[in-house]
């Protein structure tokens, strides 16, 4: 025989009986009889019996009461016969009236909405749903639709919401209409997508970022290449009275700063994406920390500060990027010397901690900093404080490249101070690496291999931007070399043509199509022309499109002319 509930249309759970009804209203702090506790009682464990009769599968309908009279929902057709299935679902799943009264549910949608089944039974499912989810499941009843999908969202009972999946279908019940709602959790789902969209757009802006910077570091080296270029040449024309050639020479080391900014800003991008490459080959430490210095001793000079040097190490030999370990040196060097007054001191010391290891000890007595803070020191932007950046200037990027370029070699860099205006010691520590490592023999010692040939040399200048062309040509005029300059590739194809050059200096970012690297191309190819690029695009995928495109060599604007001279010496004795 089938057994029958009955539910209350419109309400979660089995309401209580109203105490009026059974005898006269009490007042407060008055005490119901123990008939009546027990009535009460008895009622109550009825609604609870209810409850885990059809959760259990023991109820094979329900009969609601309602204005309309009563109707009798069948539960053996919807769920009786899936009652195990569905309880073992990961999805939650609920079956419900036309109305929306929730028939039933597995545990899982309970969970779902934080509610125990005898809170959801009996309520109506729109209140676990995001406002109109109902409705746009309703096809399923007025169109006759096999099934019908919608994304919303549900409600826990603390009133948090998070994305779900419903796919209504509804169930073959003579006279009835009954809908199952299976609920899939898209919360996991939608992180992943977030994290997906969060990374595409982390990479397309550091992608813009790129481009900008890029592009920005052209713009601002352009200009710089003719100023410094003539500004070097005049500094060593040695009938020109002393005080100018000390103001040719403020003006040399400013546009130098400049441009270091420029590349420093280039370095922290490199860094910040994982891009810094290292060309590393055995290294001599000593080696590495006098080039440093002698690149520092014109601001030590300047500051009229003392300098001491002590080479103690005993062991030097390691694996390096010798450029790239200089730099570092150089930011810790000139670091000291920024921050320590005239008349101050900077010391250079090296030893061996250990047998397999080697410091640089670096010692000023600067302006120093609060031990606490010595970590953020290696922060990029970070010079301790604005009083600090506002005194002594700077972007607060030397330390952090430093620090970035130690760790690409296996080591470490640490700052040490008693405190502010106590001075303070930058320490690098690198491993020593034995040379057999790399399968190479001997040291680079930063000295430049190529030929001092006095020979003139035929050279095919293109440089579009005026100032550079005018300045660049006048040099090379000047070191004897035979040039012939234009500011486009079309003029320069033109030339090569009817005249033999030793080798090509050209601009990347000509105006012609495929400018300077599709033009080396050409003249490789035609005339095997040998090549040095000078560009202000100097990031690691413009240097390698140049070489792929044929130069030998790539320069970055504003750049060095002694190593521009260097290199024409060089490429002119392998022709």
């Amino acid at each position: 025989m089938t057994k029958k509930a009955r539910a209350s249309r419109g309400h979660r759970a089995p309401q209580p009986p109203n105490l009026a009804r059974h005898g006269p209203t009490r007042e407060a702090g008055q005490w119901i009889s123990s008939r009546e506790l027990g009535d009460l009682t008895n009622r109550l464990q009825d609604a609870q019996n209810t409850i885990e009769a059809i959760q259990s599968g023991a109820v094979d309908a329900v009969v609601v009461n309602g204005a309309g009279g009563s109707q009798v929902y069948s539960l053996a057709g919807a769920d009786l016969r899936f009652r195990v299935y569905v309880e073992q679902m990961q999805e939650g799943a609920i079956t419900a009236s036309d109305d929306g009264l929730v028939l039933y549910c597995n545990r899982r949608f309970a969970e779902m909405v934080a509610l125990p089944l005898e809170r959801v039974i009996g309520g109506l499912a729109t209140s676990h749903f995001s406002s109109g989810a109902w409705a746009e499941l309703a096809p399923v009843f007025t169109e006759g639709r096999e099934f019908v999908k919608h994304e919303a969202l549900i409600q826990r009972a603390d009133g948090s919401r998070f994305p779900v999946n419903l796919t209504a279908s509804r169930l073959p019940a003579a006279e009835q209409k009954i809908m199952c709602v299976v609920v899939t959790d898209l919360t996991q789902q939608k992180e992943q997508q977030d994290l997906k969209l969060a990374k595409d757009v982390a990479e397309k802006s550091n992608r813009a970022k790129d481009a900008f910077l890029a592009a920005l570091s052209h713009e601002l080296r352009t200009p710089l290449t003719p100023v410094l270029m003539a500004a070097a040449e005049l500094e060593q024309n040695q009938t020109l009275p002393a005080h100018v050639q000390r103001d040719l020479a403020m003006i040399r080391r400013n546009i130098e700063l400049e441009a270091k900014l420029i590349d420093d800003l280039l370095d922290l991008t490199r860094i910040a994406s994982g891009k810094l490459e290292l060309h590393t080959a055995p290294m001599d430490v000593h080696a590495a920390v006098q080039s440093a210095v002698a690149i520092c001793l014109p601001e030590l000079q300047l500051k009229h500060q003392q300098f001491e040097i002590q080479l103690d190490a005993q062991k030097v030999a390691t694996v390096g990027d010798t450029v790239r370990f200089q730099q570092a040196l150089w930011n810790v060097i000139r670091n000291a010397i920024k921050f320590t007054p005239a008349q101050g001191h900077v010391t250079v010391r090296t030893r061996n901690p250990t047998a397999s290891s080697i410091c640089i000890d670096v010692r000023d007595s600067g302006v120093g900093f609060e031990p606490a803070e010595s970590h953020k020191l290696f922060e990029p932007f970070e010079q301790g404080g604005r009083t600090v950046t506002r005194q002594f200037g700077g972007l607060g990027l030397g330390l952090a490249i430093s620090s970035a370029i130690t760790r690409a070699h296996g080591g470490t860099m640490r700052a040490e101070s008693r405190g502010p205006n106590l001075g303070a010691t930058f320490t690098i520590e690198l491993p020593l690496i034995a040379a057999a490592a790399v399968g190479s023999t001997g040291f680079r010692d930063g000295r430049s291999d190529a030929p001092t040939s006095t020979s003139r040399v035929r050279i095919l200048l293109v440089e579009d931007h005026k100032d550079t062309r005018a300045t660049l040509h006048r040099y090379l005029q000047a070191a004897r070399n035979e040039v012939i300059a234009t500011g486009t590739a079309a003029q320069a194809l033109e030339i090569a043509a009817n005249t033999k050059f030793d080798l090509v200096i050209s601009d990347l970012g000509l105006p012609d199509e495929g400018g300077g690297l599709a033009m080396m191309r050409l003249l490789r190819d035609r005339h095997g022309l040998k090549g040095i690029a000078v560009s202000g695009y100097g990031m690691e995928d413009d240097v390698a499109q140049s070489l792929a495109a044929g130069f030998s060599h790539h320069l970055t604007k504003p750049f060095n002319l002694e190593r521009l001279k260097s290199l024409i010496l060089e490429l002119a004795a392998h022709q």
